[in-house]
């Protein structure tokens, strides 16, 4: 098998840094719970408009910042609250040592999505990293994907013998349908809308890994 996971709210958590990093803005401004109710509302877990969000951090927060600069500023409180979850490192370890191969697919911009992951420890956990922003397109585009499997020296592989995983059913599963791969969906809780399900169900990445690959596959244990 070959993976292409997700690196937002798959691999690392991104939303709990964010909301962590907020939590403590609002305290030390003197915010509600209903101004981080509303923040975190606009972020949509890191899919809004950042613009949107910079606004909204510049009224709530008293910021002098202009839009550019408090988009620069809550894009370095993430960075530097992410962390992998539980986990996942090992658990990406045990399908590479069993011969998988495994990507990084993300959407982001260069600068963010490599600070993620260089803070995170992750490169050297997989076999190669795409990011959107330095390829052009986005997922749910399914070039992206494409892109991942020439790096791995895939190409040609059967895509069903491909899995993407992640969190978000408009991009991540989105864009392995779009590609032909196999899909699994890390659901954080939450109920699949409509009825045409991934492949894979999961509450969380690793339970979602340990699903796809087996049986046949890893036991990620």
């Amino acid at each position: 098998m070959i993976w292409l996971l997700d690196l937002d709210n798959t691999l690392v958590g991104r939303t709990e840094a964010f909301v962590s990093w907020a939590s403590g803005e609002l305290d030390a401004a003197g915010g509600t719970a209903d101004d981080l109710a509303e923040i975190v509302a606009v972020d949509e877990d890191g899919h809004g408009s950042k613009e949107a969000l910079a606004r909204l951090l510049i009224a709530r927060l008293g910021w002098d910042d202009d839009v550019p600069a408090a988009i620069d500023r809550f894009r370095e409180g993430i960075v530097a609250g992410v962390r992998p979850y539980d986990g996942v490192l090992f658990a990406l370890d045990v399908l590479r040592g069993a011969g998988h191969p495994v990507a990084i697919v993300t959407n982001g911009t260069s600068a963010q999505q490599r600070a993620k992951i260089a803070r995170c420890g992750l490169e050297g956990h997989v076999d190669a990293v795409v990011v959107s922003g330095e390829e052009g397109f986005t997922k749910p585009d399914p070039r992206l994907l494409e892109v991942a499997l020439e790096r791995l020296g895939r190409s040609d592989v059967d895509r069903r013998q491909v899995w993407m995983v992640g969190d978000a059913a408009h991009a991540d599963v989105a864009a392995g349908r779009a590609a032909g791969t196999r899909t699994a969906w890390v659901s954080h809780g939450r109920s699949w809308a409509g009825t045409d399900r991934p492949d894979v169900v999961a509450a969380t990445t690793r339970e979602a890994l340990a699903l796809a690959a087996s049986p046949p596959g890893a036991v990620l244990d």
